[in-house]
């Protein structure tokens, strides 16, 4: 007897949520199949049911990642009106989300791995990241998807550096420069 078409879907988000996860934290190359199927609770042979490779698997979990990165700009942006920046950067730079390798925002976790991922993967990545600044760049205090994407990567390269500090002062410091920074370029 088949699984269900929905009970397919289930296992398949099940694993991109452990791929995403296990990718941010170790990196792509900190993982090989059968620790990518263990972290979803998997046999190998599952997972390849769902993913032909790993590449696969790390495409999915890049769209997903930056779907949801889209998705949480969007929403702060609706929900946030001409304060949208100062909420964004104080959520990005905030310690949650600088801590929070393995839930945080895909673009500080997995940019490196991208950079050296397939043309199809760099894709995704590139058609989200323009998304992303064209709606940032629409906001009443943006002027330009330059600025927009200098925000972006502040905010992205910030986490990023902080998270590969082991100096807390130090990581501190980073951040209170970026969110000062950050709110320049916003109120451009």
């Amino acid at each position: 007897m088949r699984a269900s078409q929905d009970h397919m879907n289930k296992v398949k988000d099940t694993i991109v949520k452990a791929a995403s996860e296990g990718f941010k934290e170790q990196g792509y190359g900190g993982l090989g199949i059968n620790a990518l199927a263990e972290r979803a609770g998997l046999t190998s042979g599952a997972f390849y049911g769902h993913f032909a490779s790993k590449d696969q698997a790390f495409q999915a979990v890049v769209s997903k990642g930056m779907h949801d990165y889209a998705a949480t700009i969007n929403s702060i942006i609706e929900n946030n009106g001409e304060d949208w920046a100062q909420e964004l950067i104080n959520f990005y730079l905030g310690g949650a989300h600088v801590e929070d390798v393995a839930c945080g925002c895909a673009v500080p976790a997995l940019s490196v791995d991208v950079a050296r991922a397939s043309d199809d993967t760099k894709a995704i990545y590139t058609e989200q990241i323009r998304e992303i600044a064209t709606a940032i760049s629409r906001t009443k205090n943006q002027k330009s998807s330059q600025d927009a994407l200098a925000l972006m990567s502040l905010l992205a390269g910030s986490v990023m550096i902080a998270r590969s500090l082991n100096d807390p002062k130090l990581s501190k410091e980073l951040l209170a420069g970026a969110h000062r920074w950050a709110i320049q370029i916003s109120e451009r």
